[in-house]
């Protein structure tokens, strides 16, 4: 059960984790996109929308202006038959049939009555007490009656009166019926994806051509210019699934790219989480394994002091050289342990000393007599290059002496053939710099990372503790110490030391 809760807490931080860094932020980016491209479809449609409103206005405005113009030339035609009845008739009936979209013609004098009528209807009719009449006659201009059934015709038109005036003398009014039917044609004509709603002043809806879903529409309007209606242009504005599709398409492409970046963010800590446990694990070892060398060396060298002395003594109680020689190989093999005994010690604990200040050029001009003996040795042409300034560093001389040494004897080694040894100190920001660089058979990348661990070596006879004492002294003394190397072309150690103040 314990396990289970422990498990069931893990899932839902990470779940908790997943939440918040990846489908929060993906739904909500997703939404602003989406909703940006629905306010950009929607201002397409308004501006779609006043387009065509625009569009149909100025058709029926053409359409209207047109069947006025027509009506006003067969007015001006009739001004010059002098009143003359017959004439008027016959003009009326040969222009009846040319123009579709006018019903019928009919004749009245000034004072309203129906005189000439090209349809069949009784002429007892006066039309005085209509509105477009009554505007023709006071204006003088052509004027538009609200729509109406035609008596005749049974359908839906509009009455146009244009009064004929001669100089200055009102003869008569020629009125004409034009047909709804004709306008709705025109406009349907011209229809593409829209709704166009046709209304009165009272808003009463004269024509509707087109279908689209009113709830999910955008509006424009506009008023005709020569009569007194409404032109209405709806276009169809899908906002649901406007949002839902971009807002659909950005959820599986950010939450593609966010699961992605997700995904490495886990692997790149985890891979940081195992690294660190790694590294503590290497610590921990290296401290449990320095506690362990510094007893184990301690308890090594109270025996080995002893046998040392016997062996001295009987060195010289013997003096035949057959057990001169057996004494030299014993002291010989003594002074080894001795040497790894001491490396035992700098592991477990470095910082026994105390540390003063040095000249690190001095320190390394004490020591070159040894390395340029055994350069020449093993056929190796050593450079050292003094830094023209003086490196103070804070150190155990003797130790610096000693990582230094280490350095420069594994160079040699990694080159039995002969080769370059150089040896630089410079100065860098507040640091001191060496470099050891050897062009000898070099290290493969997992060596590099390895070569400070303890215990490893490349050597049949190393105690692979050399490099691992000199990062333990380097680091005493709050310096670094990299290695970089390339396959069969050499290695370079560089140690970086803080430079400090000399002691006063």
């Amino acid at each position: 059960m314990v396990v289970i809760r422990i498990l069931t807490s893990i899932l839902k931080k990470k779940f908790l984790i997943y939440l918040l860094l990846t489908l929060i932020p993906t739904a909500a980016l997703s939404t602003v996109l989406a909703k940006q491209q629905v306010k950009f479809l929607e201002d397409q449609n308004r501006n779609k929308a006043e387009e065509y409103a625009n569009f149909h206005t100025m058709n029926i405005e053409n359409f209207l202006g047109e069947t006025v113009g027509r009506l006003e030339m067969l007015a001006t035609s009739i001004k010059y038959q002098n009143n003359n009845l017959n004439k008027v008739e016959n003009l009326l009936r040969e222009t009846k049939g040319k123009d579709p979209r006018l019903s019928g013609f009919f004749w009245t004098n000034t004072n309203g009555d129906l005189l000439i009528s090209t349809n069949t209807t009784s002429k007892d009719i006066n039309v005085s007490d209509q509105p477009y009449f009554q505007r023709a006659i006071k204006t003088e201009k052509t004027s538009f009656s609200e729509v109406h059934i035609g008596r005749v015709t049974g359908r839906r038109i509009i009455t146009i009166a244009t009064p004929i005036v001669d100089h200055g003398q009102l003869q008569g009014v020629l009125v004409a019926s034009l047909s709804m039917d004709e306008i709705e044609a025109a406009i349907k004509n011209l229809l593409k994806d829209e709704m166009v709603i046709l209304t009165d002043s009272s808003k009463h809806i004269l024509i509707k051509a087109g279908s689209i879903p009113v709830e999910h529409s955008i509006k424009s309007s506009r008023d005709i210019a020569e009569i007194p209606w409404t032109i209405s242009v709806l276009v169809s504005s899908e906002n649901g699934l406007a949002f839902w599709k971009p807002f659909l398409r950005y959820i599986i492409v950010f939450l593609t790219i966010s699961n992605i970046v997700f995904l490495w963010a886990q692997y790149f800590l985890l891979k940081r989480k195992v690294k660190k446990e790694n590294a503590q694990n290497e610590l921990h070892k290296l401290e449990l394994i320095g506690n362990l060398a510094a007893s184990t060396a301690h308890e090594i060298r109270n025996p080995l002091t002893g046998i040392k002395g016997l062996v001295k003594l009987l060195s010289e109680e013997y003096h035949d050289k057959k057990a001169q020689s057996y004494f030299e190989v014993i002291q010989t093999e003594i002074d080894r342990i001795n040497v790894i005994v001491s490396e035992l010690l700098v592991l477990g604990k470095p910082t026994a000393h105390t540390l003063k200040t040095y000249n690190a050029n001095t320190i390394v001009a004490e020591i070159e007599p040894i390395i340029r003996s055994e350069a020449n040795f093993m056929n190796v042409e050593l450079t050292v290059d003094y830094h023209t300034e003086e490196l103070p560093v804070s150190c155990v001389k003797d130790q610096l002496k000693q990582v230094v040494l280490n350095l420069t004897k594994n160079s040699l080694q990694a080159m039995p053939y002969g080769g370059k040894l150089s040896i630089v100190l410079d100065k860098q920001s507040e640091n001191c710099l060496i470099t050891v660089a050897d062009n000898g058979v070099g290290m493969q990348k997992d060596q590099i990372n390895k070569a400070f661990n303890p215990f490893f070596t490349l050597k049949k006879d190393g105690s692979g503790l050399g490099l691992t004492v000199c990062k333990r002294i380097i680091d005493s003394y709050g310096g670094k110490i990299f290695i970089k190397s390339i396959p069969n072309e050499g290695t370079q150690v560089v140690i970086t030391l803080p430079l400090v103040m000399y002691d006063t």
